[in-house]
């Protein structure tokens, strides 16, 4: 995963509702995961592991975040566990042939969840975080992009 594409999750992380945050967290699984497949096609097993490892981590956090109160709870904890144990078996077996699946099913996931991202009527997890604005201008022969960021940062009393 590239700086740019960790900075544009960091700033979505912060605006995010809980609904939000799981597809954000589906989009960064992909991600790593997609970036493991690349590494391990072109053999750069370093790369391939630490790629494995991060998706590990993600799919570790949405594994924790479940409640388990809930029945459908248990069937993502299973989807989850199918992943862990996918990219294990990845990592030992250099075959990307189920992270490809992984891939899809997070994909799916991720649309499932999008879906109903705009019935969350909470709001963001992170409370007191900068306010990003980000916009294009046009000049001749560019286009800029740019970004402010809230200068008010700190406690307010």
């Amino acid at each position: 995963m590239t700086r740019e594409e960790k900075n544009g999750f960091s700033y979505r992380i912060m605006q995010a509702t809980p609904t939000e945050l799981i597809v954000i967290l589906y989009e960064m699984a992909e991600s790593y995961l997609n970036s493991a497949i690349v590494s391990c096609d072109a053999g750069k097993e370093e790369d391939f592991r630490t790629n494995l490892k991060h998706a590990g981590r993600v799919i570790n956090e949405l594994m924790h975040s479940l409640d388990l109160r809930y029945e459908i709870s248990l069937n993502f904890m299973q989807i989850y566990v199918y992943m862990n144990r996918a990219m294990i078996r990845a990592s030992v077996s250099k075959d990307t042939t189920e992270l490809l699946r992984c891939v899809g099913m997070l994909e799916k996931l991720k649309n499932s969840f999008e879906q109903i991202k705009h019935e969350d009527k909470r709001g963001p997890v992170m409370e007191n975080t900068q306010q990003v604005y980000a916009g294009l201008t046009y000049s001749k022969g560019t286009l800029n992009e740019s970004f402010g960021l809230e200068s008010n940062r700190g406690f307010r009393v």
